[in-house]
């Protein structure tokens, strides 16, 4: 005995891993899990938008540590040359 996670109906699964009473449950379960995956045009263009101007961002911070490193590792040599 299971419950029909669309309608709510108490049915008897002919399968353990039904989920709906029929297959009309089961298309309308599909149907609104398609509608809700489905992202509007404006909505991934403005995603796009977003992870290229993050990108961007995480470009010039990268680029950053790299030349702190740099500058870094040019110090640690010095040091270590005048201990020595």
């Amino acid at each position: 005995e299971k419950t029909c996670l669309w309608c709510g109906t108490i049915y008897f699964a002919s399968r353990s891993t039904a989920k709906y009473c029929s297959a009309t449950c089961r298309g309308y379960a599909n149907q609104a899990k398609a509608a809700e995956q489905a992202v509007p045009y404006d909505e991934t263009e403005k995603m796009i938008s977003a992870l290229l101007s993050e990108n961007a961002y995480l470009k010039g911070q990268l680029q950053r540590y790299v030349t702190d490193n740099e500058t870094l590792r040019k110090e640690l040599e010095r040091f270590q040359s005048n201990g020595n």
